[in-house]
């Protein structure tokens, strides 16, 4: 009996012994017979293998591991079987014929099945006749040729084995993939991609990738679009040369697949951040597609859509907002206002408002969102945990932190049930957990939830991607929010060198660690070593983004608070006012960011003794606070306390009071009572009582 069979044999056998066609996982772990099997995470181990065929499916109950038998996908696997005895005595074509002329239900998943055991036995002969033969043969294909990059024989006994054995065994695929490679070979590897993607075998594409990258010459169109997809996996001193390499191609047509190839090029681009370069393809893809198809087509609503998305990480927010309308126009009249894409459009247009901090505007299209997404696939679909997630980011950003947590505890609930504990929807649910508890000052709750992140992220991409690098640096802002700042710079220091290797030393998120090291060396008290890592941030933020951009507005900001430290008070309003004059031409003068320059220039001109400007200044951020936040806001109780201070120096007593009671009622309304911003207001109304 092989292993496979002794697997499902057991499996039954435990299933009648406990009257229970759906069983724990923890209980197989534990069985002698078949325990061994089920522990081995590799995707050629018998269990594995069965779950990725469909002959078993996982599912989540009350946190719980279930398997299960997918009964039609069972009957596929012995279908293959049967299939496979027939049919190996003859030549290959005699799979063509079946697949030609037998019309039994499910005689496709049967092939891909028999093809399966051809390559559990080492076999790829029939799978490459297949392959080459032109006809309907990639719908089989495909499935057999994703499985066989990963099915070698051996015992593996580390991560470093598993990774070199699979770089063998793509190797060997390709080298008989792509001997005499065809269009036929080309699309077939294509569709084996989607299929590893899909199941998140994250390792596995990478190195096809890499590989892929060095074997083919985009000379031909088909083959430029799959090397293009190649870019983002190689090592980023690469990027650029493959990009400009590929776009020397010349197009003489406007065609689909011309149009894909632009829309490919533009995604790379965007990759690497030049995003200029990417709306310019974004935009050539869209005009073939309006030539080929009108402006109704969704080809066209996806050209729009994907232009919003530049636009947005370019922080030209209105333009997103024109793109992303146009893209919804279409979809409502093209599918209506109960389809999933005109949902897709809603939940972007609720980006663009949230990045606007229009937080109910935000809240209004997250929830048109998510009302199609649940009506169309229901409410434990990945879509409706999306939207609560995004609804989540919203309350939170408005301080409504548990209204944050209930909307990202839906979340997590529908991906564990859909995913299981160890997908990647359910680490960025964890990781938004944890910024949560952060924000409510719970750093012991917030280590706990990044923490089950990045063990998330770490078992899913390994130690060098760059979600392993954004888990690190988020706990490295929990240590620094806990006042451990070596422990901070520990963490910041590990996710700077994953993006050094992964993107280069010009990329966003190379200036995002240096800014962050910044602020943990500022509140060290290290000023000339704060400086200088965030002028590094500022500096790839010119490059990268230009000088409209509000991460470069933040890192003048940043450059502001730490003159402003060494009592430098002139240099701090310089930088204060480069970063104000970027809000208010991004944000406009009613946005939160511009609020807080507002409240930072009132420090400074505070510090300098000009109280009438500190109050100027003040006012101004009390009133976008107001209008923004309301007057319940942790923030707005910020406003007011600061203004209440220059009062006080001003020696204007009952204004100070006046000012102090509205910032303590507002903190006793929306701060926990031990919170040390009561305390401390409280004590400035004690001291007011002596006047």
């Amino acid at each position: 009996m092989t292993d496979n069979h002794l697997l499902l044999y057991r499996l039954a056998e435990l299933m009648l012994e406990h009257e229970q066609h759906v069983l724990p996982v923890d209980l197989l772990f534990d069985d002698e017979q078949i325990g061994d099997f089920v522990k081995i995470i590799q995707i050629d181990s018998p269990y594995q293998q069965m779950l990725f065929e469909g002959v078993l499916t996982e599912t989540v109950r009350d946190e719980k591991l279930y398997v299960s038998f997918t009964v039609e996908g069972y009957f596929h696997y012995l279908l293959g079987e049967v299939i496979d005895q027939l049919t190996n005595e003859h030549e290959p074509k005699a799979l063509l014929d079946l697949l030609v002329y037998n019309q039994l239900n499910g005689i496709r998943e049967g092939l891909e099945q028999c093809l399966i055991r051809d390559v559990q036995n080492n076999d790829l002969s029939r799978l490459m006749w297949l392959i080459d033969s032109k006809g309907e043969t990639n719908d089989i294909s495909a499935l057999p040729l994703a499985y066989s990059f990963s099915s070698f024989r051996g015992s593996i006994k580390s991560q470093e084995e598993y990774q070199e054995a699979i770089d063998l065994q793509i190797n060997k695929v390709l080298n008989e993939l792509l001997l005499n490679p065809t269009t036929e070979d080309i699309n077939a590897l294509t569709e084996s991609l989607q299929i590893l993607e899909k199941v998140q075998k994250n390792q596995i594409v990478t190195l096809l990738y890499k590989q892929i990258n060095e074997r083919i010459k985009p000379n031909l169109l088909n083959k430029a679009v799959l090397f293009l997809k190649t870019i983002q996996h190689i090592h980023h001193s690469q990027r650029k040369n493959n990009l400009d390499r590929v776009i020397k191609l010349s197009i003489n047509e406007e065609t689909e697949l011309v149009s894909d190839f632009y829309h490919e090029i533009a995604e790379q681009f965007g990759f690497i951040s030049e995003y200029d370069k990417a709306i310019e393809y974004y935009e050539k893809s869209l005009a073939i597609d309006l030539k080929v198809h009108g402006d109704q087509h969704s080809s066209a609503w996806e050209s729009y859509n994907n232009l919003g998305i530049v636009w947005s990480k370019k922080g030209e927010y209105d333009k997103a907002k024109e793109c992303y309308e146009k893209s919804l126009a279409i979809n409502l009249k093209v599918h209506g206002n109960q389809h999933h894409s005109t949902g897709l459009s809603y939940n972007n247009l609720a980006i663009v408002w949230y990045e606007k901090c229009e937080y109910d505007k935000a809240i209004e299209y997250y929830e048109k969102s998510l009302a199609i997404r649940l009506k169309v696939h229901g409410d434990q679909h990945p879509s409706a945990g999306e939207s609560y997630n995004n609804l989540g980011i919203v309350w939170k950003n408005k301080g409504e932190y548990d209204k944050a947590i209930e909307y990202y505890e839906k979340s997590l609930a529908i991906n564990l049930k859909v995913h299981g504990d160890q997908h990647p929807s359910v680490g960025d649910s964890y990781n938004n957990l944890g910024i949560v508890w952060k924000n409510k000052g719970e750093y012991d709750k917030a280590i706990e939830y990044y923490e089950k992140s990045l063990a998330i992220d770490l078992k899913m991409h390994g130690d060098q991607h760059p979600s392993v690098g954004d888990s690190y640096n988020n706990l490295g802002i929990v240590w620094y929010e806990k006042g451990e700042y070596d422990k901070a710079i520990e963490y910041y220091e590990k996710s700077l060198a994953i993006n050094l290797k992964v993107h280069g030393d010009q990329h966003p998120s190379i200036g995002r660690s240096y800014n962050n090291l910044g602020e943990v060396w500022y509140e060290k008290g290290e000023y000339d070593k704060a400086i200088e890592y965030y002028e590094k941030s500022l500096a790839i933020r010119l490059k990268v983004h230009g000088d409209q951009h509000p991460y470069t507005g933040e890192s003048y900001n940043n450059l502001g608070e730490v003159w402003y430290e060494k009592c430098e008070y002139d240099k701090a309003i310089e930088y204060y006012e480069k970063s104000l004059a970027i809000d208010l031409k991004v944000h406009g003068d009613q946005h939160l960011h511009t609020g807080m320059l507002y409240d930072n220039l009132g420090v400074v001109w505070y510090e300098k003794g000009e109280y009438n400007k500190a109050i100027e200044y003040y006012e101004k951020s009390l009133a976008i606070d107001l209008k923004v936040h309301g007057d319940q806001h942790p923030s707005t109780g910020s406003s007011f306390y600061s203004l209440g201070e220059v009062w006080e120096e001003k020696g204007e007593y009952e204004k100070a009071k006046k000012c102090y009671e509205k910032s303590h009622s507002i903190f006793l309304n929306s701060l926990d009572e031990d919170h040390p911003h009561i305390k401390h207001v409280q004590g400035k109304l004690n001291s007011l009582n002596d006047h």
